[in-house]
């Protein structure tokens, strides 16, 4: 059983948002996130399904670094070339800016649950395993949305 850390591509999104305003806004505290690309954790799907490898095992799958809500500001900054300010916003906060940009009560509640779930803890842990299996390093987020930024 494959258990994937979060995906770089689901902060493509938030880029594009970051690009928009020149703020990241995130409820995430001092959470970090161990996220590596869909191709890094598909690449993993499909070594472990053609070789049998670790086979009966539960696998924690995970980028090699992990990164906070200043973190991902100063790389959204490198990746668009201009100043991005960190707002670290309570739950609260967090939740009335998403229904103040239009957002309804219960995307807002998904949002602010995924961001405490990264303040707890739940996406931390980098890991080597992931690029064990696939044979080279995992991709890093800037390199991601780099990608997704020139398309």
């Amino acid at each position: 059983m494959l258990r994937n850390n979060w995906y770089n591509e689901n902060y493509e999104q938030t880029l594009a948002q970051v690009a928009a305003t020149g703020t990241y806004l995130a409820s995430t505290g001092a959470g970090k996130v161990a996220s590596a690309s869909r191709s890094d954790f598909a690449e993993a799907a499909a070594v472990i399904a053609t070789t049998g490898a670790h086979r009966g095992e539960v696998l924690e799958l995970a980028g090699e670094t992990a990164w906070d809500g200043a973190e991902f500001a100063e790389t959204a900054a490198r990746v668009l070339g201009r100043e991005v300010e960190y707002v670290a916003a309570t739950t609260e906060e967090h939740r009335q800016a998403l229904l103040a940009a239009g957002l309804d009560e219960g995307v807002a509640e998904i949002l602010t649950t995924m961001d405490a779930g990264i303040a707890s803890g739940a996406l931390d842990g980098p890991s080597a395993v992931l690029a064990e299996i696939i044979g080279h390093p995992t991709t890093p987020l800037e390199e991601t949305l780099r990608t997704a930024h020139a398309a």
